[in-house]
């Protein structure tokens, strides 16, 4: 089993995670291809069936994965096998919890509260962010920020996915929120400092707090889905910097 098979998988189920590890020697691909692989595996495993109890089995699936590496015994799969080559102990118990906060796509009811929702897309963002950038020695010893810059990365994601969740009937929210609840998350996480350090396990990150600042000034495209892309571009200065240790 090849890193070519996770490239092509990260290629068609996250275009801009695929175009930030392109922009990455190849010794650095080798790490962030099967990272990103399993987190696009895992993600869309939950919406593969209708039947609840299918989907755990296929999430648990991917954790049994974890376990086996974790033990040595290695299933023979086109993620897993490249997986196990360069995931990290911590890594791999970060890339467990963000198995587990995909449970909310199977049982699909809504936040509670804006607190609620945060720590979910936190746990979703800070897996593959952790072992990426453990598997390249750069992790720093204090993960507050990493954790922080995680969630920062993981609501973007899910402001971005929202109008499709709507178009699925999947509730956001369980009780009614205010209309300027978008705005609001974005102004606190934007408010939360993130990491100074250089990784190319970063460049994914590049336009995170564009589209946070995006949503704080135009809320209502979250739900309309006019949320627009922000390509990467190589000549950005967090992509720059993110490179230094490339």
């Amino acid at each position: 089993m090849s890193v070519q098979a996770c490239a092509n998988l990260v290629a068609r189920a996250d275009p801009e995670r695929f175009a930030a590890a392109m922009m990455t020697r190849l010794p650095v691909r080798k790490v962030l291809f099967p990272v990103y692989a399993f987190a696009a595996e895992v993600s869309r495993a939950p919406w593969m069936t209708q039947e609840p109890t299918i989907a755990e089995i296929r999430l648990q699936w991917w954790r049994d994965a974890l376990d086996g590496i974790r033990k040595g015994n290695v299933r023979r799969h086109e993620v897993v096998e490249p997986l196990a080559k360069v995931l990290t102990q911590q890594g791999n118990k970060a890339l467990d919890v963000m198995v587990e906060a995909r449970r909310w796509d199977i049982q699909r009811q809504g936040f509670e509260d804006p607190d609620s929702l945060l720590k979910h897309v936190e746990a979703i963002a800070f897996g593959p962010l952790s072992a990426a950038l453990d598997s390249l020695g750069h992790l720093p010893n204090d993960d507050k920020k990493i954790r922080n810059l995680a969630r920062q990365i993981g609501l973007a994601r899910f402001l971005c996915g929202i109008r499709e969740l709507i178009d699925l009937n999947v509730p956001i929210w369980s009780c009614p929120q205010k209309d300027n609840i978008y705005s609001n998350l974005c102004e606190e996480t934007l408010s939360i400092s993130g990491p100074t350090l250089s990784s190319p396990a970063l460049i994914e990150t590049a336009n995170f707090k564009r589209i946070l600042r995006f949503v704080t000034r135009n809320p209502r495209s979250v739900e309309s889905g006019t949320i627009p892309g922000f390509p990467l571009r190589t000549t950005g200065s967090r992509i720059l910097f993110a490179l230094k240790n490339n």
